[in-house]
């Protein structure tokens, strides 16, 4: 069943939103079994596994000695000439198939039934369970980030997933351009009905991917994260994040926010960067670029030669 629609569902930071698997970050940590094997030339006796160390007497080695028994292969064997099925087990154990451990020590005998867990699940349960930052440190020598099994890497739950408008989702959406994105919520086919409780939410929403077209950024997916965005997009975005809240009387000083456009792009900023002075503003900018310099009420020239 569907919660109470609000924008809350469809935010990745959000408890209400986020996917509970990966808790809205679209990636899980988990232990990759690639990382585990240190040399398949090598035999489990010395050491192909690299949490199979320590001697002979280990827990871990008692375990594998009871499979190795009971699938009938070689613990002297080295780890690439194992069967599929083998190593399959080793790592990621025996399913249901359940079998006889026994430890005999010094004053004691340990046994019991059950199947062999396998090292990867084996850790990743420690990692679970585990309180010491350290053990949590050294288990995750063998782990990678791979995409959530839930949620696909959407970073959204199920339910959020589920809500369409013109048959697309938040997340097939966002994964548009800032350009296609103006053009699609441009030509959404509404009721009148919809288009009557849409209009304001679909104006606002147009004059913001409007102002980044604005700044030479309409080629961005709205999905990109920050720490992919150069100095130049961040600033631009910023910029645009400006012309929308229409200020008047500020400062702004920006540096060098041409680099990276294109000729035609280069023009559309200036028209925005004169919009911004024509409210009230001040904009003060670095730039090397001819035609910004051209453009500009005033220039300051700094030199001769650079700055100290």
């Amino acid at each position: 069943s569907l919660a109470e629609v609000s924008p809350r569902l469809f935010s990745f930071n959000s408890p209400q939103g986020a996917c509970p698997a990966c808790t809205g970050l679209g990636v899980v940590q988990e232990v990759d079994a690639e990382k585990l094997i240190v040399d398949p030339e090598r035999t489990l006796a010395h050491g192909a596994i690299a949490i199979i160390q320590g001697g002979k007497t280990s827990f871990r080695w008692r375990q594998l000695q009871t499979l190795a028994t009971a699938m009938g292969f070689s613990l002297a064997k080295p780890w690439k000439s194992l069967s599929e099925e083998v190593r399959h087990a080793i790592l990621f154990g025996t399913g249901e198939q359940e079998l006889d451990f026994q430890f005999v020590g010094q004053r004691s005998l340990w046994q019991y039934r059950a199947p062999f867990e396998g090292l990867v699940k084996m850790l990743e349960r420690l990692y679970r369970e585990t309180n010491s930052l350290e053990r949590r440190a050294e288990i995750e020598r063998f782990m990678s980030m791979t995409p959530c099994p839930d949620c696909g890497g959407r970073r959204l739950r199920r339910e959020a997933l589920a809500v369409r408008v013109g048959e697309r989702n938040v997340v097939e959406v966002v994964a548009l351009s800032v350009k296609d994105a103006l053009a699609w919520f441009r030509a959404l086919a509404l009721t009148e009905r919809e288009q009557h409780i849409a209009a304001k939410i679909l104006k606002e929403v147009a004059d913001r991917l409007g102002f980044l077209a604005s700044v030479g950024l309409d080629y961005l997916t709205l999905d990109r994260t920050a720490g992919t965005l150069s100095g130049g997009e961040s600033q631009r975005i910023r910029l645009a994040t400006q012309i929308g809240s229409k200020l008047m009387g500020v400062l702004y000083v920006l540096d060098e926010p041409s680099i990276g456009l294109h000729q035609r792009d280069n023009r559309r900023l200036l028209d925005t960067l004169k919009g911004m002075r024509d409210l009230g503003n001040t904009v003060l900018v670095v730039e090397h670029d001819e035609e910004t310099m051209r453009e500009a009420d005033w220039i300051v020239d700094l030199g001769p030669g650079a700055g100290v």
